[in-house]
C-alpha cells in the first residue's frame, strides 16, 4: 500500500475505532492493541516511564505501547488497519458518509484527535476513576510518602504516625515509596521502623514495588536492609526477583 493510501486508511479507521470504542463493540483488550499501535504510528517508539503499579490501566497502555519496540511508524499503521479489518471485515463500507466516521468527528476535533482521544479517554477515565479515590482516602502518611515529601515524612512520624498504618489495597506507605522511587523517604521510614516485608491485600511487599516498577535505586536499598525476606512470595507465587527487570540478581534470595 502506498503511503499516501495508507495514511487515509489509518485515518478512517482511527475515526472508525474511535467511534466504537464509545459503543462497547470493541473489547479492551482490542482498545489496548489499537491504543498501543496509535501510539507508535504518531509519536513513535515508547519513551514515556512506566506508570506506577497502582495504575493499573496506565500501565496496561504503556505496556500496549512499549510491546511494539522499534516498530516503524508506517508498520504500526498498516497492523491497524489489518486488525480492524480482521475484527470488523466490512468496517471501510461503514465509514463513509452517516457512518462510524462521522460520528467520531464529534469527539475530537480533528482527525487525528477524533480517533485518539475516545480510544484514548475511555481507558483513562477508568484510570481516574481508580485513582481518585485514592489521595482523599489514603492516611496523610501515605500521601506524603506518594509525593515523596521527606519532610512531611518526618514530620508526621514524629507527630507519632504509625509507619505500619494501610491503605485500602493494604499497601503502606514504604510501599508508596519503594513504588515512586523515593529512595530518601524509603531510607526515612526504614529508620522509624517500618516493616519492609509488610504485604499488601495481594502478597506483595515493598520489594516487589520496587521491581514492579522498575525503581532500581530503591529496590537495591530495601535488598540490603537488616531483615529483608527476599524469598516471600505474592498471591501469585512471584518473588521479587520474579517480576525484576532482567540483570537484578541483587533481588535473588540466598536461601529459596
Amino acid at each position: 500500500m502506498e503511503d499516501s493510501s495508507l495514511e487515509e486508511a489509518f485515518d478512517a479507521a482511527t475515526q472508525y475505532v474511535g467511534a466504537a470504542s464509545t459503543n462497547g463493540s470493541l473489547s479492551n483488550d482490542q482498545l489496548l492493541q489499537f491504543y498501543g499501535m496509535y501510539k507508535q504510528a504518531t509519536v513513535g517508539p515508547c519513551d514515556a516511564p512506566k506508570p506506577s503499579f497502582f495504575d493499573r490501566k496506565g500501565r496496561a497502555k504503556w505496556q500496549a505501547w512499549a510491546d511494539l519496540g522499534q516498530l516503524p511508524g508506517s508498520e504500526a499503521q498498516q497492523r491497524y488497519v489489518d486488525l480492524l479489518t480482521q475484527l470488523i471485515p466490512d468496517w471501510a463500507a461503514g465509514s463513509s458518509g452517516s457512518g462510524s466516521g462521522s460520528g467520531s468527528g464529534s469527539g475530537g476535533g480533528g482527525k487525528r484527535g477524533g480517533a485518539g482521544g475516545p480510544v484514548q479517554s475511555r481507558m483513562a477515565e477508568a484510570a481516574e476513576d481508580e485513582q481518585a479515590a485514592g489521595p482523599d482516602a489514603t492516611p496523610p502518611l501515605l500521601q506524603a510518602a506518594r509525593a515523596g515529601d521527606t519532610a512531611a515524612v518526618e514530620a508526621l512520624l514524629q507527630g507519632g504516625s504509625d509507619a505500619g498504618q494501610r491503605g485500602s489495597e493494604g499497601e503502606t506507605a514504604l510501599h508508596w515509596a519503594a513504588d515512586r522511587g523515593h529512595e530518601a523517604v524509603v531510607a526515612l521510614l526504614l529508620k522509624h521502623g517500618a516493616d519492609i516485608n509488610a504485604a499488601d491485600n495481594d502478597g506483595l511487599t515493598a520489594c516487589h514495588y520496587a521491581a514492579l516498577a522498575e525503581q532500581r535505586g530503591a529496590a537495591q536499598l530495601l535488598a540490603a536492609a537488616p531483615g529483608v525476606q527476599l524469598g516471600l512470595r505474592s498471591a501469585d507465587g512471584e518473588t521479587p526477583a520474579d517480576v525484576a527487570p532482567p540483570g537484578w540478581d541483587f533481588l535473588q534470595a540466598s536461601d529459596g
